[in-house]
Formats: structure tokens, C-alpha cells, sequence
């Protein structure tokens, strides 16, 4: 990552953590998924991680991890990009989320 890169990752990153942390209806594993996503995405391009490498490093079900994007992306904190690439998705942070 760039250095100006980097500063905006972590200044919009700043404000979408403070607006998560005050969701409600988010729970535990909902925020992990969030914390193992959010250093390896960006806020302009769309990465490749499949469920199952979340799952296997959280030691979580695949279907807790999917039901925890299904809710990331409801709340418009992650944003899936289409078409998908065979069966897995690609995401990015929301910029507009925690502004």
C-alpha cells in the first residue's frame, strides 16, 4: 500500500470503526469477520477472499462466516463486486460508511 494510500485507509478506517462498534445488531463473530477482512481490503479495489480461508482462520463454520458478510453487506459496511469470479466473491470497503 502507498503512503497516501495507507493515510486514507487508516483515516476513513477510523470512522468506520467508531460507527461499527456502535451497531447493534452486529454480534461477536459479525466484528471478527470485519477485523480479519479490513487489513487485507481496500476502499477503491475489489480483493478475492473466499469463505472458507475466513473460516479456517477464525475457526468458525463456513455458514456463520457467510451469514456474517450476508449482515456486512446489508449494513453497507463491505461491498461485493459483480459478476462474481466462480463461486467466490470479491469485496471492498465502503468509503461512505462511517463518514
Amino acid at each position: 500500500m502507498a503512503t497516501e494510500e495507507k493515510s486514507e485507509h487508516l483515516s476513513d478506517g477510523r470512522g468506520m470503526i467508531g460507527k461499527l462498534a456502535l451497531e447493534q445488531d452486529l454480534d461477536g463473530v459479525d466484528l471478527r469477520v470485519f477485523l480479519y477482512l479490513f487489513p487485507r481490503l481496500g476502499f477503491r479495489e475489489y480483493t478475492l477472499i473466499e469463505q472458507r480461508e475466513i473460516a479456517a482462520a477464525l475457526g468458525r463454520r463456513k455458514e456463520h462466516i457467510s451469514r456474517s458478510i450476508r449482515k456486512l453487506k446489508a449494513k453497507e459496511i463491505l461491498i461485493e463486486a459483480m459478476p462474481r469470479i466462480g463461486r467466490s466473491s470479491s469485496y471492498a470497503l465502503n468509503p461512505r460508511y462511517g463518514k
